[in-house]
């Protein structure tokens, strides 16, 4: 299965989703490949740090532009999954991946300057679908405000109606400490410690959303 992790505007997570994606798969026993398409290379750094601490890892590799489909299509005959991070804004990658990728999820972050971006990426999503006829793209609620007041993830959920190529995951990943401490530490969010139950929960919802099963947790490891 080949998963791009992408979007417009940068800091709404897309490098924690995608390391929870293809490490939590890499844990269920499959191959996997992490794609670092973004030039700022953290999800490198993230499998990088892991295979430092001897942490079960998914393969890694660096690759930008349209070189991307080409790569992509090799390295989805040779690995059972390939999940891509996209860097923010790149237009260019972000059109090139969609018209390989089974799925794709935007991670965005409860706010306006966010949703701004959301009709150029339903425009590219629809061109994408015109070629790639398989193609799933879904929105996904991340950061967002921890409290009771939902007032603007309800408003959000409520904008994505206009928006017809982007389906909406049910999930709804919140701002946690444990989420945005765990993976500069190589780690994921069931391997920090405290235990973050609710944060783990929520991301594990996220994969089930793309792989249609729960993840393979991990035991607690220490921070």
């Amino acid at each position: 299965m080949i998963v791009a992790v992408i979007g417009e505007k940068g800091g709404t997570g897309k490098t924690t989703l995608a390391a929870h994606l293809a490490g939590w798969r890499c844990m269920s026993g499959r191959d996997v490949m992490l794609v670092d398409a973004d030039r700022q290379g953290s999800a490198s750094m993230w499998v990088s740090i892991r295979q430092e601490l001897g942490l079960r890892s998914p393969q890694s590799v660096q690759q930008f532009g349209r070189n991307l489909r080409r790569s992509i299509r090799d390295l989805a005959g040779r690995y059972d999954d390939v999940v891509i991070d996209v860097g923010a804004g790149d237009g260019v990658a972000m059109e090139t991946v969609l018209r390989v990728a089974d799925t794709a999820v935007i991670p965005l972050q409860p706010s306006a300057m966010d949703m701004w971006t959301i009709s150029f990426l339903n425009d590219l999503a629809g061109d994408s679908k015109g070629i790639n006829e398989g193609l799933v793209v879904s929105a996904v609620l991340n950061r967002a405000p921890p409290h009771h007041s939902m007032r603007d993830v309800r408003a959000t959920l409520r904008a994505f109606k206009d928006f017809p190529e982007i389906d909406t995951l049910d999930c709804v990943i919140k701002e946690r400490s444990s989420i945005r401490r765990a993976v500069p530490t190589g780690r994921l969010i069931d391997e920090w410690v405290p235990e973050d139950t609710k944060g783990r929960d929520e991301m594990a919802a996220l994969y089930e959303s793309v792989f249609d099963k729960r993840p393979a947790l991990a035991l607690a490891v220490g921070s």
